[in-house]
């Protein structure tokens, strides 16, 4: 048992008992029929005894009244009511690479941040639609299987990093297998896998192993993130300083375009790039609306059954019956 409106409900208890008390006090000095302004005996005479019963039990009903309608305005909620809730879209996996690579700066504040940011405002305008996210770099995992928490899914977004995983390189193939495992083989829905990666892949044979992974009803769209020109990978431990091969040369991370646009067309997807001056959540969002939506599930969502009306039926019996009490009979 729960109650939905407290604060107003303690904001119409003070006014009522407000209300009360002043008259109540105005009550003790203007009663006509006090004994201190007329006899005794020449009020039992005007009134019978019935008579003035009645009107305390009106004045009673009246006053009880008023309080089980603050009760009722408090908005008792108890048990659970159960309805079906029915939800049609398209599953999707974020698969997002975390390899060192994506700490470079080419991209505004950096890729992974940009990327993160990115998808975060897909999220926001997702309607319906199952997601999860896969990260990769030299290995993999599923980080959040599908789901239509969407709040949920944007912390988990925001605690993505590069350090998530310890194995260096970035193995694409590998990370786009992953995913189609994370997909309901059984379900309807279309089913669509956006890839987050600068392409630099360090696993052979990728593109084969997509090929022989990849399903007529799965398609894959590659978001390209970083510069033709390159940029240097920042150490995360030190400030200022950049990476460096086994023989002491700085690093120069590119975005190798041409493996990520190969990709997309084997999976029968769209190829975006990220810049730094537009985003590309947008143009994602339509071709996510774009997509085939089945219905996603038929299931039972339970929620507190409101049980305010019942206590408003006896306030309104109440003072029904106050009003339409006799107040008696004068005697003749």
């Amino acid at each position: 048992m729960t109650f939905e409106n407290l604060n107003l409900a303690f904001i119409s208890l003070l006014i009522t008992l407000s209300i009360l008390f002043f008259a109540h006090y105005r009550g003790r000095y203007n009663k006509v029929f006090s004994s201190n302004s007329f006899n005794p005996k020449f009020r039992e005479n005007l009134f019978s005894r019935g008579n003035l019963q009645s009107m305390r039990i009106k004045t009673l009903l009246r006053y009880f009244s008023l309080f089980i309608i603050v009760f009722s305005i408090a908005g008792l909620k108890t048990g659970t009511t159960v309805k079906p809730v029915e939800r049609k879209g398209v599953d999707i996996i974020f698969a997002i690479d975390v390899s060192t690579s994506m700490n470079a700066q080419d991209i505004k504040p950096s890729r992974i941040d940009r990327v993160k940011f990115e998808i975060s405002k897909i999220i926001d305008n997702l309607k319906g639609d199952r997601l999860g996210i896969v990260v990769f770099s030299g290995s993999n995992f599923l980080y959040l299987p599908l789901t239509m928490d969407y709040d949920a899914a944007k912390l988990f977004v925001k605690s993505i990093d590069t350090e998530m995983i310890s194995s260096k390189g970035t193995a694409i193939g590998q990370a786009i297998e992953t995913s189609i495992v994370a997909f309901d083989s059984e379900s309807p829905q279309q089913k669509m896998i956006f890839l987050f990666s600068d392409g630099e892949d360090h696993s052979s044979n990728s593109l084969n192993a997509v090929s022989s992974a990849l399903s007529d009803d799965i398609t894959i769209h590659v978001v390209g993130i970083g510069s033709i020109k390159g940029s240097l990978i920042p150490d995360g431990k030190k400030e200022g300083v950049f990476l460096r091969n086994e023989s002491g040369d700085l690093i120069m991370s590119k975005l190798n375009d041409m493996f990520l646009g190969e990709l997309s067309q084997l999976g029968k997807g769209s190829f975006f790039r990220i810049a730094n001056s537009e985003p590309i959540s947008k143009e994602i969002n339509e071709v996510i609306s774009e997509g085939e939506a089945s219905l996603i599930s038929s299931y039972e969502f339970a929620e507190y059954d409101h049980k305010y009306q019942y206590p408003l039926f006896f306030a309104i019996l109440f003072l029904f019956t106050a009003y339409i009490l006799p107040s008696g009979k004068r005697r003749k």
